[in-house]
């Protein structure tokens, strides 16, 4: 199972994802075991925020791709967002807050519909993902010290597990697993697409029909 449209998207997204403000029932997911006691102790908040505006008849995910002059994951594709700061009030206001800052998104016009399972990073980072519509005349103004572009991509797509590439490749010595998504000259992978699976599964089940 997969995309069968927006409204059907957001029912599944309030019944099945964590409250937009509440305690998180969702485990978390992504490289834990990579990481060692010390580094898991490190690891900072961070939130994403999963803006879906409609273009027409169709339902658009925005995603960024970041500068080659960043510090961490330069030049790969993501969702605005960062770390949260002390003076957040939780996952959603820091979302909201770096889509702002990142590419424009004015935080009073985006409906909030549910929190996705949190991922730990390589980089020690726990990203939530926000899930959240923009309103239909929203227009990407990115800061070029964060952003070097802005797209977006069909949310039918994006929940279709046939565009889940599983790869694996070699890090630190050992064998890891990833997500890869190209879409056109862009290359969603690693934590990004990661998020993007995990949403699926949860919103649709496995492809393999595992719930």
């Amino acid at each position: 199972m997969s995309w069968q449209g927006l409204e059907d998207f957001v029912t599944r997204c309030r019944k099945r994802l964590d409250p937009v403000r509440g305690s998180e029932r969702l485990p978390e997911t992504g490289d834990m075991d990579v990481l060692g006691v010390e580094e898991m102790l490190a690891i900072r908040p961070a939130a994403v925020l999963i803006g879906i505006v409609e273009r027409g008849d169709e339902a658009m995910a925005v995603l960024t791709r970041r500068p080659e002059t960043m510090v961490r994951h330069a030049g790969q594709v993501a969702f605005p967002g960062g770390k949260i700061d002390p003076t957040d009030a939780d996952a959603a206001e820091a979302a909201l807050r770096e889509a702002n800052e990142e590419v424009g998104a004015d935080p009073e016009t985006v409906e909030l519909i549910g929190r996705s399972s949190p991922y730990v990073t390589g980089s020690q980072f726990r990203v939530t993902p926000v899930v959240g519509l923009l309103p239909a005349e929203f227009h990407a103004v990115p800061d070029p010290d964060e952003v070097a572009e802005v797209f977006e991509v069909p949310m039918a797509w994006l929940m279709d597990p046939a565009n889940q590439a599983i790869k694996t490749a070699q890090w630190q010595g050992r064998e890891r697993r990833y997500v890869e998504m190209p879409y056109g000259r862009h290359r969603i992978w690693g934590v990004t697409a990661g998020i993007i699976r995990n949403l699926y599964i949860i919103l649709y089940g496995r492809p393999d029909g595992r719930v």
